[in-house]
């Protein structure tokens, strides 16, 4: 008898708590619910670069002709000269005015791969204190670099 009714009662309760769990109207819990909109915006700046003077590297960006000039900071090589790791301080200027920073990064560029990356933040100008990732690879020929000629490297600074 016992038994029958705890059945019974499971039969009863069953629907109602699968209906209550599966409430597709509850209220979304907000703090794990992602919000595209509170995403934040990168901003992506095309440049080419070369050296004239090590450390100088004179350069374009999206923003035209002589718009890029960076400086190397430190370099040092590991792995048998096949990683480099890479301190320097870029400087990019809008002809408008309105988007000119520097920012100083630092990582790593694969000498087998012609590529490298390089994380840091702008120091001053536009976004001040924005993270900013480099990307770049070197590309020949190239008739830009007047030593070294055909070697530039190109690439892209993303603002976030």
């Amino acid at each position: 008898m016992i038994h029958r009714k705890l059945l019974m009662a499971t039969a009863i309760i069953a629907p109602v708590v699968i209906t209550a769990c599966s409430d597709m109207t509850a209220p979304k819990n907000e703090a794990t619910s992602v919000n595209p909109a509170a995403e934040a915006a990168v901003t992506e700046i095309t440049f080419i670069k070369w050296f004239t003077t090590f450390p100088a590297m004179p350069g374009n960006t999206s923003y035209g002709d002589g718009t890029f000039a960076g400086t190397i900071l430190g370099r040092t090589a590991f792995d048998n000269g096949v990683i480099v790791k890479l301190q320097a301080l870029y400087r990019v200027t809008d002809p408008s005015g309105s988007h000119s920073f520097a920012a100083l990064i630092q990582g790593t560029q694969n000498i087998e791969t012609a590529t490298a990356v390089l994380n840091g933040v702008i120091t001053e100008g536009w976004m001040v204190g924005a993270r900013v990732h480099v990307t770049f690879q070197r590309i020949t020929p190239c008739a830009l670099a007047p030593i070294a000629p055909g070697l530039c490297f190109q690439g892209t600074i993303r603002i976030q």
